[in-house]
């Protein structure tokens, strides 16, 4: 077999093949052998069809098959022995068709990863909010919190409901054009906030607990958020089915004890202001390596391969339907993927696959690695919220494949730190600039699909 390669871009190859006649010959032979053990045609016995006549009949189809086999294994066989990278299956541009006595002759283009050298990565200027939890979320994590240990119980030594009161009730009627059935649904009188329409906690407050068939009628406000309701005039019948009073604990240092949180009130609101600093310092470091992509990216506008950008335009795609509720398609992953669509995420996709293997090159550069002890605290955390034995996750990641992608997924998070420590960062009230969005790291069943750059040269 003859091969020779010439460049056509920095992320395309040209592979020129000869296969010589004795290796067509071969492969044609093996190809008939098989189909003929179980092809049964008129006036043969299974098995015992001349080949001629299966040429005859099946030749075209053997040709198609054999042919497509050999550029396969030429493609193999010359991206291992020239290094190619290559990142997806060759696109054949030109072919000869199988003639016997004649060598078979073929020329593809092959897309590789391409040499990436990354330039200019550390001191990138970035931007970094700066810590600030206002007393008002603390108190909001109080409300919440107290909200959570709230009792209900059964009304006692009154007739009628009354403000912090839970109703339960049935509701029939209309709003404006719009038809209403709600056997059963619930109203705190206390939560205007929350109310189900304006006006009806007010309503429903110092009626009778045992009320049946009662109607309500009120208009819903013209600036009402719903667009289907405001302005609509409602004619409700509503029926109690239950009225719970909530015992609400008082802010002292027993209900900071029955919290398991803290032993004082104050110890209790120290701990709440912890959890939302740790909370928002996670955010906040999200946002650095972001940023810090971004700006990766934007001094290094390396090429791409076609296909990887396309790979990553389905995937973003993917991740797309999962954060609006969409169940996969079993037939067809991309449906709905239009090519407006595609379009459209194409930018976003290239820079994708740009920061990956941007990332992936400043980790081999830097000699950055993933120790044994930062896999094995992964591994914890993860089966922790599964509720499982890390020895059991880890050995599930390793019997399916998923392993590798996760270990690759924590080292590109591993240099994304690297560079926001070595960056020149001015800390900001408020970002003036949107990062490059992360994907999220794979830790179940997604890891195998995780946004890595995969090809031939891969080695999972």
């Amino acid at each position: 077999m003859q091969v020779s390669i010439e460049d056509v871009s920095p992320v395309e190859k040209k592979m020129s093949v000869e296969i010589p006649w004795d290796t067509v010959s071969e492969k044609l032979g093996n190809a008939y052998r098989e189909l003929g053990k179980g092809v049964a045609l008129k006036g043969f016995r299974k098995g015992k069809v001349p080949r001629p006549v299966l040429e005859q009949v099946y030749g075209q189809r053997v040709n198609y098959e054999v042919a497509n086999e050999l550029v396969n294994e030429s493609f193999y066989a010359a991206n291992q022995q020239h290094n190619l990278a290559a990142v997806a299956p060759p696109r054949v541009s030109e072919a000869t068709p199988i003639k016997k006595g004649f060598p078979f002759t073929f020329k593809a283009i092959i897309e590789v990863r391409g040499e990436v050298v990354p330039q200019d990565f550390k001191g990138l200027p970035i931007e970094r909010r700066t810590l600030a939890i206002p007393e008002s979320a603390v108190d909001e994590a109080l409300a919440t919190l107290r909200r959570e240990h709230t009792e209900l119980k059964p009304i006692e030594g009154r007739e009628t409901t009354q403000l912090g009161d839970i109703v339960g009730l049935s509701v029939t009627g209309t709003i404006g054009e719009h038809q209403i059935n709600q056997p059963e649904f619930a109203v705190d009188l206390e939560d205007g906030e929350r109310e189900p329409l304006p006006g009806m906690a007010v309503a429903l407050t110092g009626i009778a607990i045992d009320t049946k068939d009662k109607v309500l009628e009120f208009d819903v406000p013209a600036d009402h958020k719903d667009e289907q309701l405001k302005g609509r005039h409602a004619t409700l019948t509503i029926s109690i089915l239950e009225v719970r009073a909530k015992d609400v604990p008082a802010l002292d240092d027993e209900f900071a004890k029955d919290t398991g949180k803290a032993e004082t009130l104050d110890g209790l609101k120290a701990a709440l202001r912890k959890d939302l600093e740790d909370r928002e310092q996670a955010v906040i470091d999200r946002e650095a390596r972001e940023n810090v992509l971004r700006e990766l990216i934007k001094k290094n506008q390396i090429p791409v391969a076609s296909s990887l950008v396309e790979r990553a335009v389905e995937m973003q795609y993917q991740r797309l339907r999962q954060m609006l509720g969409m169940k996969p398609d079993k037939n067809d992953r991309n449906a709905g993927l239009t090519d407006d669509l595609r379009e459209k995420l194409r930018p976003a996709g290239t820079d994708e696959v740009r920061g990956q293997l941007l990332l992936e090159a400043i980790a081999d550069k830097e000699n950055v690695a993933v120790t044994d002890e930062e896999i094995g605290a992964h591994v914890e955390i993860t089966a922790k919220g599964r509720n499982m034995p890390p020895a059991k996750l880890r050995a599930e990641w390793q019997r399916d494949g998923r392993l590798d992608n996760v270990v690759y997924s924590l080292r590109q998070d591993k240099v994304l730190r690297f560079l926001v420590d070595s960056a020149q960062i001015t800390d900001v009230e408020k970002l003036t600039q949107q990062g490059t969005p992360l994907p999220e790291a794979p830790t179940g069943h997604e890891a195998h699909e995780h946004e890595h750059v995969h090809g031939p040269d891969c080695d999972h």
